[in-house]
């Protein structure tokens, strides 16, 4: 195995890592935006063009990084990301918060 492909090969793992954070991160920013929407439209709107703005930012700026432009294992983190954060992450979270005392009214 040559140098050359060793360090592609490292510069693939450092993009899907990446990749699969972003998804988690963009998971988070759905399910905020959804909780925002119950709220005030307007509120949930601005959440949902910002979010999309920032992925689309940030999606850019590591497949630009990486040098290899859109590939499958990329947006397979991506999707990887989502998944572990929306069936791992937010449940596990829900329960912690469920579980935590709730202050009473008086209490600051």
């Amino acid at each position: 195995m040559t140098l050359e492909v060793l360090f592609a090969k490292a510069g693939q793992v450092r993009t899907f890592l990446a990749m699969v954070l972003l998804g988690a991160g963009m998971a988070l920013l759905v399910r905020l935006s959804g909780l925002l929407h119950r709220r005030s439209h307007h509120a949930g709107m601005a959440t949902d063009l910002l979010s999309a703005l920032l992925l689309t930012l940030l999606m850019g700026q590591i497949l630009l990084r990486s040098g290899d432009g859109l590939r499958l294992y990329a947006l397979l983190g991506l999707l990887i990301g989502g998944a572990l954060c929306t069936a791992g992450v937010l449940p596990l979270l829900g329960l912690i918060a469920r579980l935590l005392p709730r202050p009473k009214n008086g209490s600051p």
